[in-house]
């Protein structure tokens, strides 16, 4: 006889790692196990649809979109979910944390998956709070663009190929599509990773 066990799983990594994929595979998983499922998403990734998750690769899985962490409980109990996954880690606010805190202690599976770095290498917004108190961490990597090493980096570019620097907008959801218009980003090895100058230097003759 099937006896649930709570269980808080962090899946991260780089940009372009396969984090949603991986995602995606244990909902199914779960789904064939007969688990009744949820795929949350945090209203500030406008990447996709509301209504689904969608990979790198093209696979999807349907979704539901909240405003922020304050909805997780809610949206749960109205899905009766007992298998949840909240895509984006990096994007929720910190009460991230309690929510899922909350969903573990009644016996319900959360997979979490997010950036572990932010573009400038730093511990990106709840993740690194999550990873210490998961029970399972997936630390998957991607392949450099630059030189086709292990990449355990996320690079953010402008429209013109420089790096972005310091001082500039931390949350900036990239699209799939490579819009040479726009930010956009790359998987890197720690060699290749680059920090651009700070706006005021950039402004300098």
């Amino acid at each position: 006889m099937y006896r649930p066990r709570g269980e808080l799983r962090v899946i991260t990594g780089p940009m372009c790692c396969g984090k949603s994929e991986e995602t995606m595979r244990e909902l199914r998983r779960a789904v064939i196990a007969g688990r009744k499922v949820l795929l949350l998403r945090p209203a500030v990734d406008t990447r996709t649809d509301t209504d689904e998750a969608r990979s790198r690769s093209g696979m999807t899985f349907p979704a539901h979109t909240v405003p922020d962490s304050s909805q997780i409980l809610k949206a749960v109990a109205a899905a009766g979910a007992n298998f949840v996954a909240l895509e984006e880690g990096q994007f929720w606010d910190d009460g991230i944390i309690p929510a899922v805190q909350a969903m573990v202690d009644k016996n319900l599976v959360v997979i979490v998956n997010g950036l572990n770095q932010d573009y400038l290498g730093r511990p990106f917004g709840p993740m690194p709070i999550l990873m210490a108190l998961a029970d399972d961490v997936r630390m998957l990597s991607a392949i450099c663009q630059v030189c086709g090493e292990e990449a355990v980096k996320t690079q953010r570019l402008h429209a013109d190929g420089s790096p972005a620097g310091p001082d500039e907008q931390l949350i900036l959801p990239g699209g799939f599509e490579q819009d040479h218009e726009v930010d956009r980003y790359e998987a890197r090895c720690r060699r290749h990773h680059v920090i651009g100058p700070t706006r005021s230097r950039r402004a300098r003759p």
